[in-house]
């Protein structure tokens, strides 16, 4: 039986005091660590070789996404330290891990941005007939759900992200991006979590067994 604890954390945007959460976090143990982007705000990049350098030297298997605050650029430094899930997929404990960075498009014009289309198509390319359990891993979480409904009342997570889990059924949803909205939810069968920022203490814990759990870790 599989049995993954994971960490769960997202939206540092460059606050060096994140990096200092987080692995006052990871002394409580995991298996696996997800970083679920602006890991920057806006750059610079020796914000994220910090952070990556930082995780590295625990030793913990960790995948990352960028996030929509984050410039095109980091994926090179999440290729130079193995963590990169940005379009691509990953087993791990016999889970596939599939993952897609940045956001739907904002009103804010920021460095990572996709349209609807563009989700679709790229979450498309990952999917296989494995028939493994699946976690997805993306930094806009999904439409119309609590983890994407800002303050002002809307919901601003990308319908794309949405369709993917109602026709392809992920056993779990990790998403960051909209602050406010920390929490967990459900489509069909598939939790979904957002672990809120990272960066005011927030994350979540996530146990995959013969089903699925979070909760969500604060100050």
């Amino acid at each position: 039986m599989i049995c993954l604890r994971i960490l769960a954390v997202a939206d540092f945007h460059g606050q060096p005091d994140a990096s200092n959460k987080l692995l006052k976090l990871l002394e409580r143990g995991y298996d696996c660590l997800l970083i679920i982007g602006d890991i920057t705000n806006f750059g610079p990049l020796s914000a994220a070789e910090d952070l990556l350098g930082r995780v590295k030297a625990v030793g913990i298997p960790t995948l990352a996404v960028p996030g929509n605050c984050d410039p095109k650029q980091i994926l090179e430094v999440l290729d130079k330290y193995g963590v990169n899930l940005h379009g691509k997929r990953v087993e791990l404990d016999d889970i596939l891990f599939v993952g897609f960075g940045g956001s739907n498009l904002t009103p804010f014009s920021t460095p990572f941005e996709f349209q609807e289309t563009e989700i679709q198509e790229e979450l498309n390319k990952l999917t296989c007939a494995s028939g493994k359990k699946m976690v997805l891993v993306t930094h806009a979480p999904p439409f119309d759900t609590r983890v994407d409904l800002t303050a002002s009342g809307m919901h601003v997570g990308s319908k794309s992200i949405r369709q993917f889990i109602a026709e392809k059924h992920p056993l779990l949803s990790v998403s960051g991006h909209v602050h406010e909205a920390k929490g967990i939810d459900k489509i069909g069968n598939t939790l979904i979590v957002n672990p809120g920022q990272i960066s005011k203490g927030f994350a979540a814990e996530i146990e995959i067994d013969n089903g699925v759990r979070a909760t969500l870790l604060g100050p």
